[in-house]
Formats: structure tokens, sequence, C-alpha cells
């Protein structure tokens, strides 16, 4: 069993300073850890597509020959799609919260605050 403060094997400079900090400030549970694990290689992977980009051409020449913007861009902004997504699935507690709130559960925060606010305009107490 892998120690909360052992990063994964084979993690880049900036998945490494993730799982450290995040390990540092909270205890996980297995299945957390795991998903730690990967959003750690996602951001790693994020990191080299940026580093990529920047060594590259932005634009480049497309099947017929036309300018097009390097597939790069559609892969970093998928990997930022992800990386967001996995770390709502951590559901890591805000500053000043004890627990965090899975996306679900912040979606149904939401909604219920809304319908709230809506009941207290229909009763003129808002």
């Amino acid at each position: 069993m892998m120690e909360a403060s052992t990063a994964p094997e084979g993690l880049g400079d900036a998945g490494r300073t993730l799982w450290q900090q995040i390990t540092k400030d909270y205890e996980l549970s297995p299945d957390e850890l795991a998903l730690l694990g990967q959003t750690c290689r996602t951001l790693d992977e994020l990191e080299a597509i940026s580093a990529a980009l920047a060594a590259g051409p932005a634009v480049v020449e497309g099947s017929m020959g036309q300018p097009k913007a390097s597939a790069l861009f559609a892969e970093a902004r998928a990997h930022r799609l992800v990386l967001a997504k996995l770390l709502d699935q951590l559901a890591l507690p805000a500053e000043g919260e004890e627990v965090g709130k899975s996306p679900n559960q912040e979606r149904a925060s939401k909604a219920a605050n809304v319908r709230w606010d809506l009941e207290r305009r229909r009763r003129g107490t808002a």
C-alpha cells in the first residue's frame, strides 16, 4: 500500500508538486489517492502539451495546404476539461469547510438555493 506522502512513480514536477500539496493538507482514502494520481498525471500531460506548443508552431499546414491551428490546442483544451473534472471529483473542502462537496452535491445545493430564492420572492420575504 502506498503512503499518502509518497507520490506515484513517473510523475513530473507539476504532478509531484500537486500530489505533495494535497497529501500534506488532506487525508485521502485509497480510491481518492488513485484519483489524485490520475489528476497529477493529467496535469503532467498538460504541461508536456504546453511545452510542445511553446516549442513548435501555433499554425501548421492542413491537409489541403491551408493554415490551421496546431492540434495541440485542442489537446490542451481537452486536458484542461479533464483536469477540472478530476479535481471536482476529488471534492476537496474549500477554505473553511470541513468536508468538500461532490459535483452532484454542489449542483443540488445551487438548485436548492435557486428554489428557496424564488419562494422567498414569491412570498415577498426576499
